[in-house]
């Protein structure tokens, strides 16, 4: 993923990259400098769990979709039936 430096040699985190790690406005980052580049990450794990008005909330990488266990195991079963009856 590239991103570019703006006129004040600012960049902006990606949105898929932000909802990957859960960071939110004044979370603070650390910067590390590599041999081949600069490393940035949140500066304390952050938990995919936050608690919404009492509510555990879960803002993982994987899609609502990813949980759906019926739909994972019909999936290669649907195409192997495909497959092998020309369905």
């Amino acid at each position: 993923m590239q991103v570019t430096l703006d006129r004040m040699s600012r960049i902006v985190v990606p949105k898929a990259i932000r909802d990957r790690f859960a960071l939110k406005p004044g979370d603070d980052l650390e910067l590390t400098l590599e041999p081949d580049g600069i490393r940035l990450r949140p500066a304390v794990p952050t938990s995919p769990l936050t608690d919404e008005g009492g509510i555990l909330v879960c803002s993982s990488a994987f899609p609502p979709s990813a949980w759906d266990v019926g739909a994972f195991l019909d999936a290669p079963r649907t195409q192997r039936s495909t497959e092998i009856g020309g369905l």
